[in-house]
């Protein structure tokens, strides 16, 4: 397996991803936001790029039978139900329903890597599930953190070099990595035991706390609280394989499962 990670999301070569695998990251907030809504019974989401895309496919359903969610400068959107917070996505108003999501950057990656193999969602609350389905391919293996606009993130690449360190600890067949995935992973080392002081340095969580959203950056830091793998297909973000252990967590038990390695002190807590 060759393993690399591409630190600025502009659109890959068109014959890179062919035979690859990919892992799209968006930990603040996008596919937090995803992977949340999957674990809670969402049917499926349909990720697009912009507001005006969500509204004209809002029209092709019943509205009773979908949800539109998203931000524009991380705060909902004027006419959504919701917004890009996934403390929002609970098992009451999101199980049984389409998800129709727009975000600012999170979204828009799905559509730059649509040629791979297969496209998964990572974050770090299904970042163990990642790490063993992508072992499970045992394909090549491209991680495209969604960026900062068209820029670096600190936190997506710390996420990043976390399911890089997964993966080779687990890995038996030899694993490649590029220089970058070397990188990578050892700025997770880096935060290794507190993730959340990555969120606390990075321009966007930076963005998030003066924006009112500093309790998100705790609850995206919540490592395995799912085993769902959502991958993105045909324009749709579906849980393709239902896991041996419970589709979807009730929220006490996630409060249960869920730590955030790390607060500025350097200690786990329960969140």
């Amino acid at each position: 397996m060759h393993i690399d990670i591409q630190f600025v999301p502009s659109p890959p070569k068109p014959n890179l991803l062919s035979k690859r695998a990919a892992v799209v990251i968006d930990v603040l907030r996008a596919t937090s936001t995803m992977v949340q809504a999957m674990s809670q019974g969402a049917l499926e989401i349909i990720p697009v790029a912009t507001v005006e895309e969500a509204f004209q496919m809002a029209k092709v359903f019943p509205r009773s039978s979908i949800i539109l969610g998203g931000e524009r400068e991380s705060k909902k959107i004027q006419g959504f139900d919701l917004g890009n917070s996934p403390k929002e996505y609970v098992m009451e108003k999101v199980k049984g329903k389409k998800l129709i999501l727009t975000t600012t950057n999170g979204t828009k990656a799905f559509h730059l890597i649509s040629s791979g193999k297969e496209i998964l969602a990572g974050s770090f609350f299904n970042i163990g599930a990642v790490a063993k389905r992508c072992l499970e391919l045992d394909r090549d293996l491209l991680i495209f953190p969604s960026g900062d606009g068209e820029n670096f993130s600190l936190e997506d690449t710390v996420c990043g070099g976390m399911l890089i360190q997964l993966i080779t600890k687990k890995g038996k067949n030899p694993i490649v990595l590029t220089d970058a995935s070397q990188c990578a992973q050892i700025l997770y080392q880096r935060f290794e035991a507190n993730v959340i002081e990555a969120f606390h340095l990075s321009h966007h969580g930076k963005e998030l706390i003066n924006r009112g959203f500093e309790e998100d950056l705790a609850y995206c830091a919540r490592i395995d609280i799912t085993d769902i793998v959502p991958e993105f297909k045909d324009g749709v973000i579906r849980v393709p394989l239902i896991p041996s252990s419970p589709h979807s967590l009730p929220a006490g038990r996630q409060e249960e499962k869920g730590r955030v390695r790390g607060n500025r002190r350097g200690k786990d807590y329960a969140t």
